[in-house]
């Protein structure tokens, strides 16, 4: 009995006993050279990930993760690309399939970018640039996978696509960020029935105010170098969210403990919770 559950009534077929176990698993993770998405990567290395994909636009910084990140256990690769960029999205899928053969376990769309901008100063530009990076990506990224798995009649891949709580609306100083966010909310839950049959999973996390680097420097401008100190003190739970509160949920999500769970938009705020959004981020 230990190495089974068995669901529902006496006499429902057994199921094997889900695991948090990544051991020798092939992930993708776009923007995983720097910021979250590296901190999700070592989360993955950390959990047993066999091969990393590491898709961004910096060499340095690829090299750079890809030192860091491999071992005798666990083997990265660095993939160029441009994320806002159609053909180069398609070059950089294809170079990771033919780097990770044909097992691949999870793709972690988390590359995205924030301009600030309300109705009347976002540009034409700028909103086509951030429905670019965070929308139409993650989107790109996910069919070329999804195309694939479906020739090699291959199930069990996990997608988990990086959210923000600016999905739900609200903040007008990022309103096309906002609105990007909201569009990848309703791609992964169309993506995830359209793909359940082929036994692809698709998730999204609505990440909330999270200390990353980007984070810190923007609120050490605004508040002082003592900002996140007062913050974390000032929390209910002693602490505001950090990258790895985030890695640690997206490796759940690629894991077979989560096999059940797929078109989720996961809320990662618990300052919503816990009634805090009151703060003022607008320059």
């Amino acid at each position: 009995m230990t190495d089974a559950v068995y669901v529902g009534a006496s006499g429902a077929p057994p199921l094997s006993r889900p695991t948090f176990d990544l051991s020798g698993g092939h992930y993708i993770v776009t923007g995983g050279t720097q910021g979250l998405g590296l901190e999700i990567a070592r989360q993955l290395k950390a959990t047993g990930a066999g091969k990393l994909v590491l898709m961004a636009r910096t060499r340095s910084r690829g090299e750079a993760a890809v030192a860091e990140l491999s071992n005798a256990t666990c083997t990265a690769h660095f993939v160029e690309v441009d994320i806002a960029d159609a053909a180069s999205l398609q070059a950089a899928a294809a170079a990771s399939f033919e780097i990770l053969g044909d097992r691949v376990d999870g793709l972690v769309n988390a590359a995205g970018t924030t301009e600030r901008g309300n109705l009347m100063t976002t540009t034409a530009e700028g909103f086509d640039k951030q429905f670019d990076i965070n929308a139409r990506a993650p989107f790109l990224l996910t069919q070329a996978l999804a195309v694939h798995l479906k020739e090699r009649k291959l199930r069990g891949a996990s997608i988990v696509n990086i959210s923000s709580l600016a999905a739900k609306g609200g903040a007008p100083f990022i309103t096309a960020y906002s609105a990007s966010k909201a569009a990848l909310n309703v791609l992964t839950m169309n993506n995830a029935v359209e793909l359940a049959e082929h036994g692809i999973r698709v998730n999204a996390i609505n990440m909330g105010w999270t200390v990353t680097d980007n984070e810190h420097e923007l609120m050490v401008k605004k508040a002082g170098a003592e900002w996140l100190t007062e913050a974390d003190a000032a929390h209910p739970m002693k602490r505001l969210l950090r990258p790895v509160d985030v890695a640690c949920t997206v490796c759940f999500l690629l894991s077979p403990a989560s096999t059940m769970m797929t078109g989720n938009v996961l809320d990662l705020h618990p300052d919503s919770a816990l009634g805090l959004l009151s703060r003022k981020t607008e320059d």
